[in-house]
């Protein structure tokens, strides 16, 4: 009988010790939701009473009241070569009315907006483009972003990576006029926006020096971590300077740019602005005046990431693309606070919380001053859930995209 009973003891002693770990491990698992339960409501209040004291937009957030009131002028807006074109993401027009635009796949074409019909002008990169279109080969097949029409009657157009071309639009024939590929002064992989002053220099915005654009538009890049996160990384924007006489190019110091984008010059040329993505704000930079080599901020905390400035001949001023609006309140924060972060991320709820509202955009009319004077909204997303550029023609607006398959057009 003995001999029968060890074995029942033992396994006895073995239930008992599985259960105890069984229960240990409860405990233990019970006790990590408990810590994790803790520090996201702590995390949560000191995030809601430290926030409250510098909103993170305009008007208590997204309490969109006064100039920002919400409206639904933007979905007047009508679509034209829907399925056709994708991306036109900034423009110029010539002395006859033609507006000209650059696609994802490196078109330039040449629109006629009375007839709604488009023909090639050139293409940014080198043949075969059969791929053209697809992120990977925007090294190859180039990518034209902003443009503007220099004293000799070309079309300067700017390719995020082949930088700064001549285009004569009657013959398609390009040049290059700079290329950061063969520069050893200028380190920058994604240009983005030009303006021309009225003595031919060239002030073009750098996006960054650290990413190429299709490194960034990849599906595997941290998109929205890079965008919403101030950091050494994405604060490596630039403002440069090309003489044409020199034919070199030099980097505007005194302020790091987070996401350089957009840029726009006032109409005395007294001053440049740059809209910073990452940054919610709009840099200044004096050309004139008392502070003629100085920076200021011209407007900060802007309702969402902005992309490109235009000038308002109508109205005066600049309009102002936000492509897509703020998160809210423990966005703005976590986007400074490293602790922050480091918990989000631990805890996986990165993407949980960065992932903004993009079905509402919105056009702001800003005057010399940097004070915002109107707004017009698509809050639903379904006639423009993206918005790069507002360009004023005779009494419309066009209305760029970066990704979306058609140009927009509405009444002002």
């Amino acid at each position: 009988m003995r001999q029968r009973t060890k074995p029942e003891k033992t396994a006895d002693k073995s239930a008992d010790s599985k259960q105890q770990q069984h229960g240990q491990q409860s405990a233990g698992g019970s006790w990590c939701y408990a810590m994790i339960f803790v520090v996201l409501l702590v995390m949560g209040i000191v995030v809601y009473f430290l926030s409250s004291l510098n909103s993170p937009g305009p008007d208590d957030g997204p309490q969109y009241t006064g100039v920002y009131a919400v409206n639904n002028e933007l979905q007047k807006a009508r679509r034209i070569f829907e399925g056709q074109i994708v991306g036109p993401e900034s423009f110029a027009v010539d002395k006859d009315g033609y507006l000209y635009t650059g696609l994802v796949d490196g078109r330039l074409v040449k629109i006629d907006l009375q007839k709604e019909t488009y023909t090639l002008v050139t293409r940014m990169g080198d043949p075969p483009y059969d791929k053209c279109g697809m992120i990977s080969m925007i090294p190859h097949c180039g990518r034209p972003l902003g443009m503007a029409w220099l004293k000799n009657g070309k079309l300067l157009v700017v390719d995020s990576d082949k930088g700064l071309n001549l285009v004569n639009t009657t013959t398609g024939e390009k040049e290059i006029l700079f290329d950061t590929n063969t520069s050893e002064d200028i380190n920058c992989k994604v240009f983005n926006n030009p303006v021309v002053l009225s003595n031919g220099s060239v002030f073009v915005s750098c996006m960054s020096i650290d990413f190429g654009l299709h490194e960034i538009l990849d599906e595997s890049f941290p998109l929205f971590e890079y965008l919403w996160n101030p950091s050494p990384t994405n604060a490596s924007g630039m403002l440069l300077h090309y003489n044409p006489t020199t034919g070199k190019m030099v980097v505007v110091e005194g302020h790091d740019l987070l996401t350089a984008n957009g840029v726009a010059i006032s109409s005395n040329e007294a001053f440049i602005i740059v809209a910073e993505m990452v940054g919610r704000r709009i840099s200044q930079y004096h050309l004139k005046g008392p502070k003629k080599g100085k920076w200021d901020v011209f407007l900060s905390n802007l309702p969402g990431v902005i992309d490109n400035i235009t000038p308002s001949k109508k109205y005066g001023g600049f309009w102002v693309s936000v492509t897509r609006l703020w998160p809210g309140v423990l966005m703005d924060f976590s986007s400074y606070q490293s602790w922050v972060q480091s918990i989000m991320a631990k805890l996986q709820l990165t993407t949980t919380l960065h992932h903004p509202d993009i079905s509402h955009t919105i056009l702001l009319l800003v005057d010399d001053e940097g004070k915002v004077v109107r707004s017009l909204h698509e809050p639903t997303g379904k006639v423009l859930d993206e918005v790069t550029e507002a360009f004023e023609m005779d009494d419309e607006i066009i209305i760029g995209s970066y990704s979306r398959p058609y140009l927009s057009r509405v009444k002002f």
